[in-house]
């Protein structure tokens, strides 16, 4: 019986083979390889073409690990700009109460505060400069639990003006019993700038920089 072959039916028309991106390493290579194991064993591939053709693979495989490392960048970038915007928008300009440990000295008083968690029967409040050495130790009684009000008009403990620079600030306290009362230095300012760094986005206040962490407070 000869063997009958039927056409296939218009609505059963075999769906079409699914395209290939001949610009894939994987699919270069494949071509390479088919290449060699049909070339004819009497007039076999010329070497040079072969070297001409290995060149170009690994061309292709740079340009592909290069566009994904630009894709990382870019979409890194993107990303890093975006949150910039955001924290530019929320706080550049505004006035905002920070927990901060660290004060710009400028040569006039500088104000702060002290929050205590629980009512304090001795607070010491020290000033050290840049090289961890105390110029100025502040002292205050029988002191209730909240916002402290402190304000350091700049001399050392020999009544000398100390010069301009960032001081940072160390406050210890106590309560009747003499366990020891939570004290967390705090500060208010003006945000300055907004910096994007490895460690995520820093607002600039009063001339020192501070994370985003660290804000309680944004006024008007």
């Amino acid at each position: 019986m000869p063997l009958e072959v039927t056409a296939p039916s218009l609505g059963a028309q075999a769906a079409p083979p699914p395209q290939q991106d001949l610009g894939s390493k994987d699919v270069f290579l494949k071509m390479l390889v088919a290449q060699m194991q049909y070339q004819d064993p009497l007039n076999p591939t010329d070497s040079a073409q072969m070297s001409s053709d290995l060149a170009q693979f690994n061309m292709v495989e740079q340009q592909i690990d290069t566009n994904k490392y630009l894709e990382q960048i870019a979409s890194s970038q993107t990303g890093s700009a975006a949150n910039l915007d955001m924290a530019s928008a929320g706080y550049l300009g505004h006035t905002v109460m920070i927990n901060q440990s660290e004060i710009q000295y400028e040569g006039t008083s500088t104000d702060f505060s002290i929050t205590l968690d629980n009512n304090a029967q001795d607070v010491f409040v020290t000033i050290s400069d840049s090289t961890g050495s105390p110029v100025r130790t502040m002292s205050f009684s029988a002191t209730s639990a909240g916002e402290l009000p402190v304000t350091w008009d700049g001399r050392d403990a020999d009544g000398i003006k100390v010069n301009s620079g960032v001081y940072s600030i160390n406050v210890q306290a106590v309560d009747v019993t003499g366990q020891t009362v939570r004290a967390t230095p705090q500060s208010s300012g003006v945000v300055d700038a907004v910096r994007m760094t490895s460690n995520g986005i820093e607002l600039v206040v009063n001339g020192v920089p501070t994370s985003l962490n660290n804000i309680t407070e944004v006024r008007l």
